[in-house]
């Protein structure tokens, strides 16, 4: 039917002749406003994905742009406890979803004015009308004038059952960095265990570690609480085996894993002698615990000069696409600017780089920034892919900026230098993408204390019987801003 009457348009518009200028602009703008209407439509289809409700929104439009009419308040009363501010009338708050989502403002000051330093629940929104619950971060009431902006402590109804970290990393004898990173959350069957494969951060000395679990909540340290992998089997590397200035020994960070044809393939990066990261693979025949064959030379290393990933390749994620195998991966250049990279395999050693790269350069709104683009998670149905990408916002600090506007970014709401995940789409094989409308639709709860700053580099998706659980990770300024692996749930 609506292919009929787009023809039926195009018809028209042939009979331009008979038609003053005025009736075809009329039509020119009933045309367009079909077309937007059909692709909104196609678009809504083509992101059936587990993520699908936006997590934060910081102006008018709904959109998530630094641009844009932000929220102001206009009014307060009633000791403080109602705000009145100017809401769209198809605002995506009401009160059938209103318990997912609080509102939150700043402290007024250079580099804590994003929106997330103060939070309270939403107890009733009327109209312009919001009755503010209780103070679940920071301190007081909003002020007149003052922005807000909404967040989803709730993302697409996956739940935080367990507030705390789920794993401590003291369960291994060896672990001394301040942060603890995953690379995936795999069911091994020759052990009957589920793993989880973690790297030590925020230390000189990386080591990569394993739990494991029966039920995908309580962990224990797996190998009696050593290290599956320690620098030192990384010695004859070439592309790994010290830190980023040649100072100290250190592994390299485990990013993904894939199991395929009785075989685990560990993907990690790290860096060179000339402090350049590349991606580099190690390979089990038996467990995911090991032992590892790990292979000497990188299997993706940087562009050559000039390149858009000249000086970088790395946080490879791997997932089986066609007959063979699809990698996307974050690639930056001297400069620091990143973009998201694609090569395929088909035997998950040897790999070929897009010609089309980069396939992902989009720095707008909530990822105006331009040095973060790692890959967090695919998911692959025939032709489409859907990637989840990190972003996070422009945070201008060069002093001509500082010098114009006094503020330092001040006047810039939500998530300011802070990092979220958003999807991307292709339905061609990974030639063109498209961003989620509700994007970033994945964000950290900035009321709960463990994860009040932003989110980390990984993410993990597991459907288990009845219930849907994701881990990712989350900085905390709680315990120094220290990242934590944090845990959601939802019942399918």
């Amino acid at each position: 039917m609506q292919v009929k009457k787009f023809f039926l348009k195009l018809n028209i518009l042939q009979n331009l002749s008979s038609l003053n200028f005025a009736r075809f602009f009329l039509l020119l703008i009933a045309l367009c406003s079909f077309l937007e209407s059909c692709s909104e439509s196609i678009e809504s289809k083509k992101f059936d994905s587990f993520l699908k409700e936006p997590c934060m929104i910081l102006n008018y439009q709904q959109n998530n742009t630094i641009e844009g009419d932000y929220f102001i308040i206009d009014m307060i009363s009633l000791s403080d406890s109602i705000i009145e501010l100017n809401l769209p009338k198809d605002f995506y708050l009401n009160q059938f979803n209103l318990s997912s989502w609080t509102i939150g403002w700043g402290k007024g000051t250079p580099y804590y004015d994003a929106g997330c330093e103060n939070i309270r629940e939403i107890k009733i929104i009327s109209e312009n009308k919001i009755t503010l619950g209780q103070l679940l971060r920071g301190n007081g009431f909003p002020k007149e004038g003052q922005r807000v902006v909404f967040w989803n402590r709730n993302p697409s109804g996956f739940t935080n059952e367990i507030k705390t970290p789920v794993i401590n990393p003291n369960i291994w004898h060896d672990f001394v960095g301040e942060s603890i990173s995953f690379g995936s959350v795999v069911y091994d069957s020759l052990i009957k265990k589920w793993v989880m494969v973690v790297t030590e951060c925020d230390s000189p000395k990386m080591q990569i570690y394993a739990a494991i679990s029966d039920d995908l909540i309580h962990w224990k340290a797996a190998n009696n609480g050593k290290a599956i992998l320690t620098p030192n089997d990384f010695k004859f590397c070439t592309w790994t085996g010290k830190n980023q200035n040649n100072s100290n020994f250190q592994t390299p960070f485990v990013t993904d894993i894939l199991y395929h044809n009785h075989q685990w393939f560990l993907f990690m990066n790290g860096y060179d002698k000339n402090g350049k990261k590349h991606v580099g693979l190690a390979v089990s025949k038996q467990s995911v615990l090991g032992p590892y064959n790990i292979v000497t030379t990188p299997v993706l290393s940087p562009g050559q000069k000039g390149r858009w990933d000249e000086n970088s390749c790395f946080y490879a994620k791997v997932a089986k696409y066609r007959n063979g195998f699809v990698m996307f991966y974050d690639g930056r250049n001297e400069a620091g600017y990143e973009c998201v990279g694609m090569a395929t395999s088909a035997d998950l050693v040897h790999w070929k780089k897009n010609k089309m790269n980069p396939v992902i350069d989009q720095h707008l709104g909530w990822r105006s920034n331009e040095k973060t683009s790692e890959p967090n998670y695919i998911e692959i149905k025939k032709d489409t892919i859907i990637l989840m990408v990190a972003g996070r916002k422009q945070f201008n600090l060069r002093s001509w900026n500082i010098f114009e506007t006094s503020n330092l970014n001040m006047d810039k709401s939500g998530n300011v230098d802070d990092a979220q995940l958003g999807i991307f789409l292709s339905t061609n094989g990974g030639k063109t993408f498209s961003p989620h409308k509700y994007n970033p639709v994945f964000i950290n709860d900035y009321s709960n204390l463990y994860e009040n700053e932003h989110m980390g580099g990984n993410f993990v998706l597991i459907n288990n019987q009845n219930m849907q659980f994701i881990f990712y990770q989350a900085k905390s300024s709680y315990q120094k801003l220290k990242y934590n692996i944090m845990l959601r749930q939802k019942k399918k």
